[in-house]
Order: C-alpha cells, then structure tokens, then sequence
C-alpha cells in the first residue's frame, strides 16, 4: 500500500509540468470525440410572443415549454450556454382561444433537430379598451379635535387600458390609503393607485389629491320620515313615523349647506317574519358628515 501510495504521490511531484500537460492533451483529446458525437438534451425554454396587433391584448399564454434538441456535441454546447426562446407569431389572432402548433413555433438555432414535449399551446387574446374611471380614496384616521373633511379633490385625471371583459364591469379604482391623523390645516398628497391585475395599465399611477380642512360644526335636524323597506305581501304598524331628533356633525362648509333631502332613515322588515320588533334606524349621511345623535334610538315595529 505504501508502495503504491509512493508512485502515485511521484506522478505529481516528479516533473508536474510534464504531467499536468499530459493530463490536458487528454482532455483536449475527449472533448474533440465528445463534441462531435450525436446527444439528446432536454430543457425548459421561454416563449416570446410577437407580432400582436396594437387593438389587441395578451390575456393568457404559456410562458414556458419542455423541448428536447437533438444534435451534435458541438451545437449542443450553446445551447447550454445561452438557451434560445421560442417565438409565437400573434399576426394572425382573433379575440379569444387560439390554438397553436408547437411545430410553428421559431427557434432561432441551427444544425440540431427540436421536439417538444407539448403537441399544442393555446393562446388567449381580447379587444384592448381605454376609459376614464373614478378613483376611491380610503380614508384613515380622523383630523384634530375640532376640525373635519371639508372635500377631498381628486387632481389628477385617471385613464385605465387593457382586456375589454374585465374593464367593462370596472366602474372604479382604488388608491392607497389617505391619511388625516391629527390634521387640523389643508394639505395635498400624492397617492399610489392599486394595481387590480398585471393586464390592466393605470395613467398616471400616482394622482394628486388636495384634501380641504376645515373647523366643525353641528346642525340639528328634527321630523327626519322614516323609509321602511318591506316585501309587498307585509303590512306593518310603527310607533313612530319619523326621527323625532337628529344630530350630525362635519366640516361647517359641508353643513351650513346640508339639506334633510340629503339624510335618509331607514328601516328594514323584508326579512322579518310576523311579530314585533324593537329596531334601530339606518341613518344615511352625505360623504364626512358624522351622526352624533338620534332620538329615538329605536322604533317599535309590528310586522303582519
């Protein structure tokens, strides 16, 4: 064993340069056999879509497909190093499903044959859409005792581009949240839009908002009617047909101008059965206007 341990230890220590040159030239020499015989290899590769008409969105592809490339050692060895993508060509496309053929697909590579694992790909486009819509400010926090939200203006105009079947049910788009923590002056604030999905671009993404502040003030509203909410086939019988007295508060310019045609007390029964009931009104308000008081607090209602 030591004997042998001793040659193998002389190999590298008697004349290395000799032998590091000879342990080169072998490699060299099985690369040059390696390189120029015939081998499968198989990879994952991207799919680059083109050619897609302007009036037209992507909707749903597939970003990558399985393929094996079959070829000489030499060929193979790029491949390796810099992995090519297939192209789809989308001139052609209709609004919709589009099935294509892997074999029509293009991949730029020469001198190897290219088999994919998928027979098909199918590819989902739709009318592109741009609209004006309304962005919805989520408000956190409340200003500085004694002062309220007098109006949030929105600068900026927002435009939104992308697939026709979801833009046409969106009516509105929501930003980050605003807040007015302990605020007791007006200010203006940049605002980030929420993406809703990668297909839908937002114009600008961030909008300008000024928010006007201003000191508080109380109004007292009396004789507000109740509006009761009840299936046709119900007869009811209250103890009060009105809000006797009701007290809201906000900004003094918002209720200096408030109106009782702005406020509604509502009562629902739809989804009682007959019997009698002690119910609070829901009391709707104008935007930044705050209920501080309802007299009284609850009806007495008997359903038939």
């Amino acid at each position: 064993m030591q004997k042998f341990l001793k040659i193998f230890l002389n190999l590298f220590t008697t004349d290395p340069v000799r032998k590091i040159f000879a342990l080169g030239l072998a490699f060299g020499l099985w690369l040059f056999v390696a390189i120029d015989g015939t081998y499968n290899y198989g990879r994952e590769i991207s799919v680059n879509y083109v050619n897609l008409p302007e009036h037209y969105v992507l909707v749903d592809s597939v970003a990558r497909l399985s393929v094996v490339f079959t070829g000489k050692g030499k060929n193979l060895i790029g491949l390796w190093a810099s992995p090519p993508r297939a192209l789809c060509n989308l001139s052609e496309v209709v609004p919709g499903r589009n099935v294509f053929s892997t074999r029509d697909l293009i991949i730029p590579v020469k001198d190897v044959s290219i088999n994919f694992e998928a027979k098909f790909i199918t590819v989902t486009v739709d009318e592109r859409v741009t609209k004006y819509i309304r962005p919805v400010i989520p408000v956190e926090g409340n200003p500085k005792n004694g002062y309220a939200i007098l109006a949030i203006e929105i600068i900026d105009t927002v435009k939104i581009d992308g697939p026709k079947e979801i833009l046409r049910g969106l009516k509105e788009i929501t930003t980050e949240s605003l807040s007015v923590s302990n605020r007791s002056a007006s200010f203006e604030k940049n605002l980030k839009i929420k993406i809703l999905s990668e297909l839908i671009k937002v114009f600008p993404e961030n909008i300008r908002v000024k928010v006007i502040i201003d000191s508080v003030a109380k109004a007292t509203f009396t004789g507000i009617p109740l509006n009761i909410l009840k299936n046709t086939n119900q007869r009811i019988r209250m103890a009060h047909a009105h809000i006797d007295t009701l007290i809201v508060s906000g900004a003094a310019g918002r209720i200096q101008k408030l109106t009782r045609d702005e406020i509604d007390a509502v009562i629902k029964v739809s989804d009682l059965v007959p019997g009698e009931y002690l119910l609070s009104p829901e009391i709707i308000l104008p935007d930044f206007i705050n209920l501080n008081e309802i007299k009284p607090q609850q009806i007495r209602v008997t359903v038939y």
